[in-house]
């Protein structure tokens, strides 16, 4: 894995496509909260071979939005199409990081 810390959790959910695009979203989930993704926490995002990271980072380039529904992570672009999330998704969530990849 890409953390030495503790699993918090591993989320299934199911892929959409959004204009073209793979979209990998997770919504008010209690573990994204344990883990420091709250609403308007600040986060960067690295492209990997075989996963996505996102890191918690007071400087971050991204936001996690603040919906009615809660805290929302909602990935969705052209680089998220050189995953195979045909069979789902999975964040595997740690304290300060989340991983996503194909399930």
């Amino acid at each position: 894995m890409t953390s030495t810390n503790q699993i918090l959790a591993v989320v299934k959910t199911q892929a959409t496509v959004h204009r073209g695009c793979n979209r990998a979203w997770l919504q008010g989930h209690e573990a994204m909260a344990r883990a420091g993704f709250l609403p308007n926490a600040r986060y960067d995002m690295e492209y990997r071979t075989d996963c996505v990271v996102l890191t918690l980072n007071a400087e971050g380039k991204r936001k996690v939005s603040a919906t009615g529904r809660g805290a929302t992570l909602d990935l969705v672009n052209k680089k998220m199409n050189a995953y195979n999330f045909s069979g789902g998704i999975s964040w595997v969530i740690f304290s300060g990081q989340i991983t996503v990849t194909g399930a």
